[in-house]
C-alpha cells in the first residue's frame, strides 16, 4: 500500500538530519522504503530503494490512474532489481519522470523508466542532478559480472531512446568504485566551462565537488537522459522550499571547537574541521553515517544544503550535519 503525508518543516533539531530531510518534506528519518507521496498527479518518490518499493508503487499508480509524473528526490539508489522494474514500469505506463534534487544509481535506472524525462526546479539547479554508475558489492566494488547478467549497457540504450553513447556508457558502468559516478546536470541550467556533464572515478578529496572531475562535452540532453530541457515544478513546491532551514538550534552535544567530539575517523577530517572553524559565517559542516566522509561550506546563505548534498556525493550516501555558523547540531546518533 502507498501513503500520502502532508507537507511541513523540517524538524530543526534532529539526530540524523538527512540530506532529504532538509530538501525535502517527507522524508523518512531512518533509510528504510522510500516515501510515497502523493501530491495531485503527481507521485513524489524520495529516500533509499529498497526490495518490496516497487510493489509499492505499482499498488500506487494502479489505485490512482490520474497520477501522470513520478518526481524522484534526493534518492541514493538501493537495491538493483528495483530500480530496473519501476523504471520498465513506468515506460510501460507513458509515466513522466522528473528529478528533484539528487537521483542515483538505480533511482537512475527509475528516471530513465520515464517516457517524457525532465528536471525540476524545486533546488538550485546546482543540486539537481541525476547520477549513473555500475553495480556494487557490499563494499563498494564494481561487480563487473552483475553489470554483464542485468545487461546494463543495453538496457541504458535501450531507454535513452537509443541516444546513448555505447562507449561512454561502457566507461561508467566501469567505475570500479560506488563512490564514483556520471553527474548529469540540465545543460541550459549550469555550466562549467561550458560542460555540464562530469564523470567521477571515487571519492573526491577534500575541497573539490563533482564539478572537478572530468567534463564530458555530451550532454543529458544529447544522450537522451532527459528528452526536454522544459522544467517542471513539484506540486510541493512551495512546502519544500519552506523545510530548507534558515538556522538549526544547538543539540548541546559538544562545544564547537571540541575537536576531540567530531564524529570522523581520520586526522584528515579533524584537520578539515579545524578548517572550518577559521572559516567566516554563514558555514556548515556535514559527515556520512560512518564517519569517514565530510564536507564543509561557508560564505554561503545556503552553507547546510550545499554541505549536505557535497557530503552526499563523496560519501555515496545521505550524510549529516555536525555543525552550522558557532553551533553544533549533531546529537550523537
Amino acid at each position: 500500500m502507498f501513503r500520502t503525508r502532508r507537507g511541513g518543516r523540517t524538524q530543526a533539531r534532529t539526530g540524523w538530519l538527512l540530506v532529504a530531510a532538509v530538501l525535502a518534506v517527507g522524508f523518512p528519518r531512518a533509510l528504510s522504503a522510500m516515501d510515497v507521496k502523493v501530491a495531485g498527479d503527481q507521485l513524489i518518490l524520495t529516500g533509499p530503494v529498497i526490495n518490496g518499493d516497487f510493489d509499492r508503487i505499482r499498488n500506487a499508480l494502479t489505485q490512482l490512474p490520474g497520477i501522470t509524473t513520478v518526481i524522484l528526490r534526493d534518492s541514493p539508489g538501493g537495491h538493483i532489481a528495483t530500480g530496473y522494474r519501476t523504471g520498465e514500469l513506468f515506460r510501460e505506463r507513458h509515466i513522466r519522470t522528473a528529478v528533484s534534487g539528487f537521483c542515483y544509481s538505480s533511482c537512475s535506472r527509475m528516471f530513465l523508466g520515464g517516457e517524457v524525462r525532465v528536471f525540476t526546479n524545486d533546488m538550485p539547479p546546482e543540486m539537481t542532478h541525476v547520477g549513473f554508475h555500475g553495480h556494487y558489492d557490499n563494499a563498494g566494488r564494481l561487480i563487473p559480472a552483475q553489470v554483464a547478467s542485468f545487461g546494463l549497457q543495453d538496457w541504458i540504450i535501450r531507454y535513452s531512446d537509443g541516444k546513448a553513447d555505447p562507449a561512454l556508457v561502457e566507461r561508467w558502468i566501469s567505475i570500479p568504485l560506488n563512490r564514483g559516478m556520471i553527474h548529469f546536470y540540465h545543460p541550459g541550467m549550469v555550466r562549467r566551462n561550458g560542460v555540464s556533464t562530469f564523470m567521477c572515478q571515487g571519492p573526491n578529496p577534500p575541497g573539490k565537488t563533482w564539478f572537478d572531475c572530468e567534463p564530458i562535452a555530451k550532454t543529458a540532453l544529447d544522450l537522451g537522459i532527459i528528452t526536454s530541457l522544459d522544467i517542471i515544478a513539484s506540486n510541493d513546491f512551495a512546502a519544500a522550499r519552506m523545510a530548507l532551514p534558515a538556522t538549526l538550534a544547538p543539540s548541546g552535544y559538544a562545544a564547537i571547537d571540541d575537536l576531540r567530539k567530531v564524529p570522523l575517523t581520520t586526522p584528515q577530517g579533524k584537520q578539515e574541521y579545524a578548517n572550518f572553524l577559521a572559516a567566516a559565517a554563514p558555514r556548515a559542516f556535514a559527515v556520512s553515517p560512518d564517519h569517514t566522509a565530510w564536507a564543509w561550506v561557508a560564505g554561503s546563505a545556503e552553507a547546510p544544503v550545499k554541505a549536505l548534498v557535497r557530503c552526499a556525493e563523496r560519501a555515496g550516501q545521505a550524510c549529516g550535519l555536525y555543525a552550522t555558523n558557532d553551533v553544533v547540531v549533531w546529537t550523537g546518533h
